[in-house]
């Protein structure tokens, strides 16, 4: 394993932050603090680049990548996006949004967290 484990660890500690700072956010009134939305946003997209380093580093070591690793990254890629997109829908306070909006954001942290670990572990095994 070619992989500083102390990335690893911040990457998980950078997303329990997120969803922390998310929780945070959700409950606050409207309209939403700045500063809440912004430390919410700047630690979400420095873990989303954190695990493209962590996953990038994997695979220039050298190790082959198969099917089942790249669909999980991709799988990553396309959690992470969308929790970008609806974060970004959600802050704005003009527009009105279909639930199915706030349910996938609070949904994709799950399913981008599972899909990376598991990315991240078959690239080191």
């Amino acid at each position: 394993m070619n992989i500083n484990i102390g990335k690893l660890i911040g990457a998980g500690v950078l997303f329990v932050l997120t969803i922390i700072t998310g929780i945070i956010v959700s409950r606050s009134s409207r309209p939403l603090s700045t500063l809440l939305v912004t430390i919410h946003k700047l630690i979400a997209v420095g873990n989303i680049v954190l695990i493209g380093i962590i996953i990038r580093q994997l695979i220039t070591a050298g190790n082959s990548v198969m099917t089942s690793e790249i669909v999980l990254i991709v799988l990553s890629a396309i959690f992470f996006l969308s929790l970008v997109a609806t974060g970004s829908l959600l802050t704005r306070e003009e527009m009105q949004l279909p639930g199915m909006v706030l349910k996938l954001h609070q949904i994709a942290p799950a399913l981008a967290g599972i899909s990376s670990i598991l990315a991240v572990y078959l690239l080191t095994g």
